[in-house]
């Protein structure tokens, strides 16, 4: 049973929606004012399924707009082989992260994984969802090229990135989930890709396993949640899954910052645990995950605990004006940071959908 959704964290988050929607309509792209690192094309795709959600759990016209405009911006950047570039920091470059002009350029012309199959999902639960097949022939080039990357022996698509940019990655099978969400979404449409589910599915188990306690929280919480919303009723969700959640996601998490409560940190091979930093996607990597486990499996095992109702006041505590900043810096307690994923990533918390 799914938690109650708070009704002044859905007010923040059609403002964030609507904001989003608009700048796509008129600009025709979104463009962070002060993104925390340089942004990539992967970005866009993932608001543009933040907003669907709001569409469908609202009905209002307004983030079906913002929808089609997110899609028509991608439609530009496709190449033509079917596939989306990376485009990292093509918008600009990050305050704390930042990219050299060599490994820009590189990413303007090469096909990128994680960037394709999000485009491709987005494109597809738009049809799904409205009916409208004028995309349908675009989606089934994009489809057709993906194929062309599918290691049967590894159970998941290959890197499309043949350049030095692919280093940026530690573990690129990491970004494997957005694969297996997009083929979920694409095999209603092409039965035929109902056969790579579940290699790619137990790909995504695997990642997860490996994980440790040092695995930035957002994205452990993320193969986590794709495991509890897959096979909630499991003893491996309820006993292996949880138990991650209580002792590295988030209970017991050594990213939690105990002087700003509700705050995770950050990790970096320069710095390690960066605690003097409060950051937006960690926190709501880590209050997605308990609600959906309480949504999935078990109500009220995490949404009721302290941290959770520390970390929602964290969360909303970093909302102004249609926007969430994506950091403080808790040696001057500036917030800083207008990056997309600060504007969506809040979305899919409080809709419990992602």
């Amino acid at each position: 049973m799914k938690t109650k959704m708070v009704d002044n964290l859905l007010v923040q988050a059609e403002q964030v929606g609507t904001r989003m929607s608009q700048e796509y309509i008129t600009v025709g792209d979104y463009r962070p004012a002060e993104s925390w690192g340089s942004e990539g094309q992967i970005y866009p795709s993932l608001t543009g399924i933040s907003l669907l959600n709001l569409y469908k759990t609202t009905g209002k016209a307004i983030f079906l707009d913002g929808v089609k405009a997110v899609i028509a911006s991608n439609q530009k950047k496709r190449l033509s082989s079917g596939g989306w570039p990376l485009r990292l920091a093509a918008e600009g470059d990050g305050i704390k992260f930042n990219v050299s002009q060599e490994l820009k350029d590189l990413t303007l012309t090469e096909e990128d994984l994680p960037s394709t199959v999000a485009a491709m999902r987005l494109m597809a639960e738009y049809i799904l969802t409205t009916g409208d097949t004028e995309l349908k022939q675009y989606l089934n080039q994009s489809a057709d090229f993906l194929l062309k990357f599918w290691n049967k022996e590894e159970g998941c698509f290959e890197e499309m990135m043949t350049n030095k940019a692919i280093k940026l990655r530690a573990n690129p099978k990491s970004y494997m989930i957005y694969a297996y969400q997009c083929v979920l979404s694409l095999a209603r449409l092409f039965p035929k890709f109902e056969q790579y589910a579940s290699p790619l599915y137990q790909t995504v188990k695997e990642t997860f396993e490996g994980f440790d306690e040092y695995t930035y929280p957002l994205l452990h919480a993320m193969h986590a949640a794709i495991i509890v919303q897959t096979e909630p009723e499991s003893e491996y969700t309820r006993t292996f899954v949880k138990k991650r959640i209580d002792e590295q996601i988030a209970l017991k998490s050594k990213f939690i910052i105990k002087e700003e409560p509700g705050a995770f940190g950050h990790y970096d091979g320069l710095r390690g645990f960066c605690l003097t930093e409060g950051h937006l996607r960690n926190s709501v990597g880590a209050a997605l995950i308990m609600k959906i486990y309480d949504d999935y499996v078990d109500s009220g095992s995490y949404t009721q605990t302290q941290l959770y109702k520390e970390v929602s006041r964290w969360i909303e505590n970093m909302y102004s004006d249609g926007k969430y900043f994506e950091y403080v810096d808790l040696e001057d307690g500036v917030k800083r940071g207008e990056g997309s994923g600060g504007q969506y990533l809040p979305i899919f918390w409080i809709l419990g959908e992602f």
